[in-house]
């Protein structure tokens, strides 16, 4: 089967970085499977050396593509200006799946003017995502199949203690610099953190696309917490790079701190998990689904700056064993791994998959 998966942001991280781990999967599976983006954010120069079939251009050539390709299926991510265009020549349809990975009321608002008619299906990555568009699409109902994201369970695994390079605990938040993922809301907890802990330091991750605005309130809005001393902003990293942050983190007695409104899976913290890196974050509904019950996933109201002391005191006890780390490890490289998602791809596929 010969697939293609198409999206609006070629990002460092996020839907890119997850397109990227299921290409790479189908592909070991005896798949054949390109991706193609309108907009290049930074993602082609980071690319794997020798990649093939990931496409970069506008519209004309993703009709193009998708007219000449001759694939059996065509996958568009949150964005509907691809979907007239998926389908391909009036002799060969090609089958078009809408993948829907925005949680917001306005990323959602696109939904409203679509017909299903022409889809073969809509693709969510949670059971929770697909709750969010039935809200807004009672009618699509029957039509919702949840395809859970693809971890990278061979970069993102426990380690053995390593060498701190900082005295005191070691925390990360990653994430684009962005009202959704609240990252003022994270600088005003490193500021907590210091009250707390004195000698401690949180690694900022992501950001490489934010405007030059947001990049000098950021600084300033450091500046003005007095925490510039203690915050290490990385505006992109690779993946290997992000597993040992995680690594030092979690055996600095640290923790991944997740401010975010909402999301849809949770690729980052589940990353941070693998690694044996604890969280603190906001209690959204997607978690409880996609992480089980853990001391190492400490939900708070985010809201709260008590209940985030609480958790820091908590787990500056140790509460997760080795034991516990290893075993959520497998039961998410069970439940997220190369092999749940190919067969969740197959059942929605049909047999010819």
């Amino acid at each position: 089967m010969k697939l293609l998966y198409a999206y609006r942001y070629g990002i460092v991280g996020g839907v890119s970085t997850q397109l990227l781990l299921r290409k790479r999967a189908l592909e070991q599976a005896g798949f054949q499977c390109e991706l193609f983006f309108t907009q290049d954010n930074g993602l082609r120069q980071v690319l794997p050396a020798g990649i093939e079939g990931v496409h970069f251009g506008n519209l004309s050539a993703f009709r193009q593509l998708a007219a000449k390709g001759r694939f059996d299926a065509v996958v568009v991510i949150d964005t509907p200006e691809l979907l007239s265009l998926a389908a391909g020549p009036l002799w060969r349809r090609n089958r078009v799946f809408l993948d829907v990975h925005t949680t917001t009321q306005t990323g959602l608002s696109y939904l409203d003017g679509l017909s299903i008619k022409y889809l073969a299906g809509i693709m969510v990555p949670s059971a929770y995502s697909a709750r969010l568009v039935e809200r807004r699409r009672p009618d699509w109902r029957a039509r919702i199949h949840v395809i859970a994201n693809l971890l990278n369970t061979e970069v993102f695994t426990p380690a053995e203690p390593v060498t701190p390079v900082r005295s005191g605990p070691q925390f990360i938040w990653v994430g684009k610099l962005d009202k959704h993922k609240n990252w003022r809301l994270a600088l005003i907890y490193a500021r907590l953190l210091k009250d707390l802990l004195g000698d401690m330091h949180l690694y900022v991750v992501g950001g490489y696309t934010a405007p030059e605005a947001t990049a000098e309130a950021f600084f300033e809005l450091a500046y003005r917490l007095d925490i510039s001393d203690v915050i290490t902003w990385l505006d992109r990293v690779e993946n290997v790079q992000l597993a040992r942050l995680y690594h030092r983190c979690a055996h600095s007695g640290g923790a991944m701190l997740v401010t975010s409104r909402d999301e849809s899976f949770g690729m980052a913290a589940a990353e941070a998990l693998l690694c044996g890196c604890p969280l603190i974050t906001n209690d959204l509904p997607v978690f409880r689904e996609v992480f089980p019950e853990s001391s190492m996933v400490q939900r708070v109201d985010i809201w709260q700056p008590g209940q985030v002391a609480s958790a820091v005191e908590r787990l500056s006890r140790g509460v997760a064993t080795k034991d516990e780390c290893l075993n959520l490890y497998e039961t998410l490289r069970t439940r997220y791994g190369v092999s749940a998602f190919v067969a969740a791809l197959r059942g929605v596929m049909g047999s010819g998959a």
